[in-house]
């Protein structure tokens, strides 16, 4: 399937904010544009046609022919732009391949990657006459509920369309699956005089052909400063994936979020960042061998909300690697290690006492326990192990690394050392043992 995106708009409202076309406003580091391709490319399309106007030879000099974002982008202009997006998207025609189906979408609009996943595998099931339309049932939840166009439901198809509906229980979402009977009901409107993408729309409406697909993912259509600012939110929101454990979700988030905001802008890699943790896990470490145990666990800490910075621009830049999942994961084992023979040793050094190499090592043994058990659940089951849904109240239980990171920035601050490892140790290997059964108990 190919992707069809309108780019043809002057963009009026955003100007006095950022002196560029809109769709090339960077929103987090990458244009909206290029966050609309590389969304769409994560959903398996690399073909896209660009819709050009007034802005022409900017997007062919930022986008050029897709390459450098590993897909093909090829441009139809539209002179005609000025008079609605209609004429913009009939533009299409031009290129438009027989019985072929398409999305269509808005360049300056945002949308969650879930939410386009679940609309292409919709895709699949409307007819060759019909047009699938993205529509919004959850209105005290949309953005800028007055800008939108409304959309007057009747089940899983639209009945009219317009900005101006009073009686209306669903919003359009600029996102549609184009057959030719979209580009056919286009040029019925254009000769009619109405050249806005909702009249030929509703052309179709009116003989029941459009379809609806209500959506249940985040969208925005980035209008004006204040769209901005919400598609800045929901892209932060998205960040945080299912699998977050207790502390991360509740306290690390609240403070990684905000670092990657920042290092969005920069040329930061996920993987340098992912270095930065193990060398700050590794001072932690030092700090506790020197007897430090404020600043070591401070610094344990600062590691674990730094360990969730690399995994939130990988997904917020498209940057995600297998290299470097691999590379997270061995160097938080490192960083474990290390901390940990940086407490036994200070507690050693302190009493000289057998038990803190003995408890040491079971700390050691067991901390590598829980990411072991979630990718063996992953190879198994095929499917990721989410604490949420598995743990049960053991999600609760802070024995993942976000919560063994916690228990010893607790540890470091009280100069609790042994104590610590101690509940270390205890509490990473009964975690195992609870997991165990209870994967014993479902099977």
């Amino acid at each position: 399937m190919r992707a069809v995106l309108l780019a043809a708009g002057e963009g009026k409202r955003l100007r006095p904010y950022f002196n560029r076309p809109k769709p090339l406003v960077r929103l987090l580091g990458l244009a909206l544009i290029e966050r609309n391709i590389l969304t769409l490319r994560e959903c398996g399309i690399n073909d896209f046609i660009i819709i050009t106007g007034c802005y022409s030879t900017e997007f062919r000099d930022y986008l050029g022919n897709g390459e450098k974002f590993g897909v093909s982008i090829n441009y139809l202009h539209n002179p005609d732009w000025e008079k609605g997006n209609g004429v913009s998207a009939y533009t299409f025609h031009k290129d438009y391949r027989q019985d072929e189906k398409f999305i269509l979408l808005m360049a300056d609009h945002l949308f969650e990657l879930d939410l386009l996943k679940a609309f292409l595998t919709e895709a699949k099931k409307i007819k060759q006459d019909e047009l699938l339309l993205a529509a919004d049932s959850r209105l005290e939840e949309v953005f800028d509920l007055d800008e939108c166009t409304k959309v007057k439901a009747w089940e899983n198809y639209a009945v009219k369309l317009g900005k101006g509906l009073d009686d209306f229980n669903a919003v359009d979402c600029g996102l549609f699956i184009g057959t030719g009977s979209l580009l056919e009901a286009l040029a019925n409107s254009i000769a009619r005089g109405a050249y806005a993408l909702t009249d030929a729309v509703n052309l179709l409406a009116e003989h029941g052909k459009v379809k609806l697909h209500f959506i249940e993912h985040s969208w925005v259509d980035v209008d004006d400063y204040p769209g901005y600012k919400q598609a800045e939110r929901i892209l932060l929101k998205s960040l945080v994936p299912a699998k977050d454990g207790f502390i991360s979700r509740v306290i690390n988030r609240r403070f990684s979020l905000r670092i990657t905001r920042l290092l969005a802008a920069t040329a930061i890699t996920p993987n340098q960042v992912t270095f930065l943790s193990f060398l700050t896990t590794a001072a932690a470490a030092v700090s506790f061998a020197m007897a430090k145990p404020f600043i070591g666990g401070v610094l344990a800490q600062l590691a674990s909300i730094l360990d969730g910075v690399d995994g939130e621009i990988a997904r917020l830049k498209f940057l995600k690697s297998s290299f470097g999942e691999i590379f997270d994961s061995i160097l938080d084992r490192y960083g474990d290690y290390l901390i940990v023979v940086g407490m036994v040793y200070s507690w050693y050094c302190a009493t000289g006492h057998t038990m803190a190499l003995l408890v040491g090592a079971a700390a050691l043994t067991g901390m590598p326990m829980s990411m072991l058990f979630k990718e063996k659940f992953r190879n198994v089951f095929g499917q990721p192990f989410i604490p949420e849904i598995h743990d049960g109240i053991l999600r609760y239980f802070p024995a993942n690394r976000d919560g063994r990171l916690f228990i010893i920035m607790l540890g470091g601050i009280l100069n609790l050392l042994p104590a610590t490892l101690i509940l270390l140790a205890v509490g990473t290997h009964l975690q195992a043992l609870i997991r165990l059964y209870n994967v014993r108990k479902a099977t």
